[in-house]
């Protein structure tokens, strides 16, 4: 294990770009044709991107959930006043 690896963090590999016929070749019909595999191994590289994708929308969520947490402890005048500013914020008139 290197030194400056972190416990969860993500390492990119190196990717292989390769170039395929497209005719699929004579024999087994049922076979996948070279373009298709390559389609796959394109959706398989994205991978990584997805995972950090989920990460930081899994981060955000966390988020959502704290804000939520902390405006239920508001009290009424606190809240009511929130609602008037966040209003007013968006151009909206208060009452």
């Amino acid at each position: 294990m290197r030194g400056d690896h972190q416990p969860g963090a993500m390492r990119l590999g190196s990717v292989e770009v390769m170039t395929v016929p497209e005719k699929q070749p004579a024999g087994d019909p049922d076979r996948r044709s070279l373009a298709e595999i390559a389609r796959l191994f394109d959706v398989v590289g994205r991978e990584a991107e997805v995972i950090r994708q989920i990460d930081g929308s899994l981060a955000h969520l966390h988020q959502v959930q704290q804000a939520k947490a902390a405006l239920t402890s508001l009290t009424a005048a606190e809240l009511r006043a929130a609602i008037e500013r966040r209003r007013a914020g968006l151009g909206g008139e208060t009452a």
